[in-house]
């Protein structure tokens, strides 16, 4: 009998070697932690060719006080609300500025959101990802014209780099809350596609370099929302949109 018992443990690892293993690093596979709190800032366009007034710059400016009388749960924060310009250059030294501004604590995931105007949506669009192209169909606020340039040289042109703040579930969620919105794949070749191209590539370079505790899987990312005009949505039903946006996103990560 004790012979026959010493030889379970060599039969189950025989038959079951596979599952055995994996059992194994399941079982001692260390958890990611979880962020303790999320940090958003939020970004919004100037004039362009077309478009005098911008109602993402409108959005951004009042969105900090707006939000004081529809406030966020305690652990979402929004510490950065800014105005870019509606050029290839002048939007990265933004972004560049800011990133350089922000701060980031043990615990906490920083995410990008960039608000941009389709002055022919009917709905709002979550972009999914940005495209390593600059192909600009007027010339931007400096008046640069690029056609087909790449976005980061380093990068195969044309490819993509994707958001992994899991849009399809957060357009789900939204569309729920009786939001009009979409996910698309398709920002466009102007600036609003140069800028979130060069967010996720900042988030990409960061996340390779510097996680926290080396367990959080993404310490930093990035959203695209495109927004109609104010004839179509009014700033309180954006304003609302926004902080939605924000809200469905930490859900999924906190």
């Amino acid at each position: 009998a004790g012979m026959a018992s010493s030889r379970i443990p060599l039969l189950i690892a025989a038959c079951g070697g596979v599952s055995l293993a994996v059992w194994w690093v399941l079982k001692n596979r260390k958890a990611k932690k979880k962020p303790q709190q999320i940090a958003f800032a939020i970004t919004g366009f100037g004039k362009f060719r077309g478009v005098d007034d911008n109602p993402t710059e409108v959005l951004v400016k009042i969105f900090p006080s707006w939000l004081k009388k529809h406030p966020l749960p305690p652990n979402v924060i929004v510490d950065r609300c800014q105005i870019l310009e509606v050029s290839g250059v002048g939007a990265r030294e933004g972004l560049d500025m800011i990133r350089d501004s922000c701060f980031e604590q043990t615990g906490q995931m920083r995410v990008w959101v960039h608000l941009g105007v389709d002055a022919r949506a009917k709905q709002f669009k979550l972009e999914r990802c940005a495209w390593n192209e600059a192909t600009f169909r007027v010339p931007d606020e400096r008046g640069w014209e690029p056609q087909g340039e790449s976005i980061v040289e380093a990068e195969k042109n044309g490819s993509a780099l994707w958001s992994k703040l899991g849009v399809v579930r957060v357009c789900s969620s939204l569309s729920k809350k009786g939001f009009e919105v979409a996910v698309s794949k398709d920002p466009g070749r102007f600036v609003c596609n140069w800028l979130y191209y060069c967010s996720l590539f900042s988030c990409k370079e960061r996340n390779a370099t510097c996680p926290p505790d080396g367990e959080m899987e993404e310490f930093e990312d990035a959203l695209f929302v495109h927004v109609p005009p104010f004839e179509v949505f009014d700033s309180e039903k954006q304003l609302s949109f926004v902080r939605a946006v924000l809200e469905s996103v930490s859900q999924q990560l906190l």
